[in-house]
């Protein structure tokens, strides 16, 4: 391969991924024809297969499926809860994932030909926007996914998901961000080690004011400007009671049981005040 195909693929908006079902497909013809580089291509195509396996939801087995007449064409399907469904039919956010994940690892087995384990190769990789089409469980398993596919590889990922730096524990977290006419690069974001997803949110790398709805920030400032007070007039009481009513119920706790255990606690809490 020239090293102008190796690059361009990032450099031209007119360079297409390679189509992953044709190349697995080829993949395993090449695995039935005779000679030694038989055996390398069945077991490269076997580690592109698991890796799709292990890394699509939902998915458990990728298969070959012949051709359905003569002259028809063969097919490679996943296996998922709703029977064998060909590749080309899947989610548009699984064919996009599938595309480059399998446009990388032939490219790998290309440029590395004398290897015994391609994808262990040293290797640079750009990734814009890797969190694109990409459902939340996946974001939060592809980084430790490619790292353990392609330990030797640098990846260089932009990403707007919090679930992307959250899952990126061990990386190095680069924040963008404009400032008037120019983007300032800043190489050392605030900490973010065990942090929660809402935390992320409104940390200084996406800048939300609240991960509440935005429907109910305007009422819980003012809400919190009222309580701020060091005494609350009658009209003051009365306004909280219409914004306790507009904002309604705010689940606290990261788990539906956590949720459960800080009703109960308000309801003992309000039992007891009544009581008093």
């Amino acid at each position: 391969m020239a090293d102008d195909d190796r690059i361009g693929i990032f450099l031209d908006d007119d360079v297409m991924l390679r189509d992953p079902e044709d190349w697995i497909l080829t993949a395993d013809y090449n695995a039935r024809l005779h000679g030694s580089e038989a055996q390398r291509f069945e077991a490269f195509a076997q580690r592109v297969r698991d890796a799709l396996v292990e890394f699509l939801p939902e998915v458990d087995e990728v298969q070959f499926k012949a051709a359905d007449e003569p002259g028809g064409s063969p097919s490679v399907e996943a296996r998922t809860p709703d029977g064998w469904v060909p590749l080309r039919q899947l989610g548009f956010g699984y064919q996009s994932q599938v595309a480059w994940l399998v446009d990388l690892a032939s490219r790998m087995f290309e440029r590395y030909p004398d290897s015994a384990d391609p994808l262990a190769e040293p290797a640079v990789v750009l990734v814009d926007e890797i969190d694109l089409h990409m459902h939340p469980r996946w974001q939060r398993q592809i980084i430790e996914f490619l790292a353990q596919r392609f330990p030797r590889t640098q990846f260089i990922v932009t990403a707007h998901s919090p679930l992307i730096v959250q899952a990126a524990g061990g990386a190095n977290i680069v924040l963008l961000r404009r400032e008037g006419d120019h983007v300032v690069i800043d190489n050392d974001p605030e900490v973010l080690r065990n942090w929660r997803v809402d935390q992320i949110l409104t940390s200084e790398l996406f800048g939300l004011e609240s991960a509440r709805p935005p429907q109910i920030e305007e009422p819980l400032k003012e809400r919190r400007q009222i309580l701020a007070k060091s005494r609350l007039s009658a009209r003051d009481r009365r306004r909280l009671a219409e914004l306790e009513a507009g904002i309604g119920d705010l689940p606290a706790g990261e788990s539906a049981e956590d949720r459960r255990a800080m009703e109960l606690l308000r309801r003992a809490a309000a039992k007891l005040a009544g009581d008093a």
